[in-house]
């Protein structure tokens, strides 16, 4: 009879296990698939810095033309043939970067690689140094415009692709505009680009481009003013990440008259806050106006990247937050808010798995883990569903308040078996702290920091 009693507590138990596992190999596979790419990109760079300091690259195209002539005859003519007229070998243009205006000789090389690539798509990517006369090197990869699938152009001005021809870049889908210059003469194609869904944009006056905004998925900007930025992104309706470097507000804005947008694909945003010449002058610059007008709903992923002169609205991102529930991974740097700025977040936050601090000073003290901590007769404390905390430049937190915080939200799987009811909070999954101060971890707490690690808990204190 006893046995039947317990069948059912074991069940549930057994499920949340279960439930737990799961989610634990779902973010391991995730995590995975992002250190993959993060490889596989690693590599191409690896791959492209090595292809760039070879020797072959220092000949003169003249002297490379002679080399060729001279062991032509050394192929058979079905080889060479089959080399020229297969276009797959010849997508692959490569970076052109142009420190001083290029020979006619190279100039009609690359029209040829060019022409030997038609029909299929290419990439193209062209760099000029200012003083340097691009002209005739675009004029080739303009002629293969309407194939280009993505292209990066750092040029010092945009204006010279005007000449793109209207209506050319049908299967573009990937662009990269890098430029200092203001003049953009009239670019009307890439307005035009509707497969684009990828932009990067490293330009001035950046409000005055005309891109197909509501096509994008993927945009990532650098803009001399925020105002720049929150245009570009309301204008986003099929965003899915967005990040930004960018000044803050010098003053606050009035916002009172601008509609709240709902960007509901949006899952990523990454603000990264620069120092500027009027931060320089300012006892204060601004961030959160640009939350004011903002209902993200499908939001995930939030990185802040801010300065040690914000002023911070709590009430304006708390309501920001209310219209945005779904944030689970919130990544806070180089701040000045308070613990107080801080707990109204994490009060706001109810879905948040992982939360990561850096270099924000005294953000993260005593308040913030008390309130962290969970007991079985307390309340519901913060961040319930948080299994994920990295702290990098706190205060020099006691060592007993640290082990409380591990403590009150880590158990073994026996130890879940045997709770009475389940656990109000999620198990800690990874949990690192390093505190500002000279002192060192005592040998006691150290000891039991090996005892964590040993049950399974992955855990760094410094």
């Amino acid at each position: 009879m006893d046995l039947l009693t317990q069948l059912p507590s074991f069940e549930t138990h057994a499920k949340l296990l279960i439930a737990a596992s799961e989610a634990s190999i779902a973010r391991i596979e995730s995590q995975i698939k992002d250190l993959e790419r993060l490889r596989d990109r690693e590599r191409g760079i690896v791959v492209r810095l090595r292809a760039a300091i070879t020797p072959v690259h220092k000949l003169p195209a003249e002297l490379l033309v002679e080399i060729f002539r001279y062991h032509s005859d050394r192929f058979p003519p079905t080889v060479k043939t089959l080399a020229i007229t297969t276009p797959r070998l010849w997508t692959s243009i490569p970076h052109i970067a142009i420190t001083k205006t290029r020979t006619d000789a190279y100039v009609a090389g690359l029209k040829e690689w060019v022409d030997r690539s038609a029909p299929l798509p290419i990439q193209v990517c062209l760099s000029c140094q200012l003083g340097a006369d691009a002209t005739a090197v675009l004029g080739v990869l303009l002629t293969a415009a309407h194939r280009w699938s993505r292209a990066t152009f750092d040029l010092p001005s945009l204006s010279v692709l005007s000449r793109v021809p209207p209506d050319a870049l049908k299967h573009l889908q990937n662009l990269q505009l890098h430029s200092q210059d203001k003049n953009y003469g009239t670019m009307v194609a890439f307005s035009l680009a509707y497969n684009l869904h990828t932009l990067d944009l490293d330009t001035r006056r950046t409000s005055r481009l005309r891109m197909p905004w509501s096509n994008l998925e993927e945009l990532e900007m650098t803009a001399d003013t925020p105002q720049e930025c929150l245009d570009s992104l309301l204008q986003c309706t099929n965003i899915v990440s967005a990040q930004f470097c960018m000044p803050a507000w010098a003053d606050l804005p009035d916002h009172s008259k601008i509609k709240l947008t709902t960007l509901g694909r949006l899952e990523t945003l990454d603000i990264m806050i620069t120092r500027d010449s009027v931060y320089l002058t300012r006892d204060s610059v601004f961030l959160t106006p640009f939350f004011v007008c903002l209902a993200l709903p499908a939001l995930k992923r939030l990185s802040l990247g801010l300065v040690d002169k914000l002023g911070w609205s709590s009430v304006e991102f708390t309501q920001f937050q209310l219209r945005s529930p779904n944030i689970d991974y919130l990544n806070i740097s180089y701040s000045n808010i308070d613990s107080e700025d801080l707990m109204a977040i994490l009060r706001h936050a109810p879905s948040l798995l992982e939360l990561h601090l850096t270099s924000c000073g005294y953000t993260f003290d005593d308040l913030i883990v008390e309130a962290l901590c969970s007991s079985p007769q307390g309340p519901v404390p913060l961040v319930p569903r948080l299994h994920t905390l990295e702290v990098n430049g706190c205060e020099n937190l006691p060592e007993d308040t640290l082990d409380a915080l591990i403590t009150s939200r880590w158990w073994t799987d026996e130890q879940l078996l045997a709770f009475p009811s389940p656990p109000k909070v999620s198990r800690w999954l990874y949990i690192a702290i390093d505190r500002d101060g000279d002192s060192d971890t005592s040998p006691e707490f150290e000891t039991k920091l090996v005892e964590y690690r040993a049950q399974g808990l992955r855990v760094e204190v410094s």
